[in-house]
């Protein structure tokens, strides 16, 4: 896709990186399956990600996670949209330890299965097979425990400013993120797994 020199290096291999957010032009042709990418350049400067480890690791599992879950020919206007908003939130974040929890919730509602919940009238816990909360311990093993429940309820329907400033310890948020990975997992079919969920437990959820 992009053009790389008679020694196997391209100008553009910094423009690449997961993520990175760029601008290119393009023939599209219909009986060609790889396109040229010509004038490929930054479209958005990056400024913090690729040089603080827990907005890295966050990027490296974000970028699997898509990469898993949206198919090649996928077209989504509004996903699109969303992710190269969230990736400037990222970057500007002064504390992004709660991003992927807030991005993947974010994502469910993108692809149609975002938790259902009442604020009002709450019940104890989240079952993540039917994206509701019940009021009796679910008698199968995909739901969430009454604390973690309450934790992800504050997120629910929150804007970026808001979850960035909840508070919770590295063990709970190992929790939740397992749980968000499960419950992704359980509503898209065949969705391998994800690698980088370990390198997110190794750098922040100590």
């Amino acid at each position: 896709m992009i053009p790389i020199g008679k020694k196997g290096k391209s100008s553009n291999i910094n423009l690449i990186q997961p993520l990175t957010l760029v601008e290119f032009e393009a023939d599209i042709r219909e009986n060609i399956q790889i396109h040229q990418l010509k004038n490929l350049r930054i479209s958005k400067p990056l400024h913090h990600i690729h040089f603080d480890p827990v907005k890295s690791a966050i990027i490296m599992f974000l970028d699997e996670l898509l990469y898993k879950t949206i198919p090649d020919d996928y077209v989504n206007d509004t996903l699109f949209k969303y992710l190269h908003n969230a990736i400037v939130l990222l970057d500007d974040a002064f504390d992004a330890r709660n991003f992927h929890l807030w991005c993947l919730l974010e994502i469910s509602r993108q692809y149609g299965f975002y938790p259902q919940f009442e604020s009002e009238n709450a019940h104890h816990f989240f079952d993540l097979s039917s994206s509701t909360y019940v009021c009796d311990r679910p008698t199968h093993p995909h739901y969430l425990e009454e604390i973690e429940s309450a934790i992800l309820l504050l997120m629910l329907d929150k804007e970026w400013p808001q979850v960035q400033t909840i508070a919770m310890s590295g063990i709970m948020r190992k929790n939740l993120l397992d749980a968000l990975v499960k419950y992704i997992r359980l509503h898209l079919e065949n969705l391998r797994e994800i690698h980088s969920v370990e390198i997110l437990h190794e750098v922040f959820h100590g």
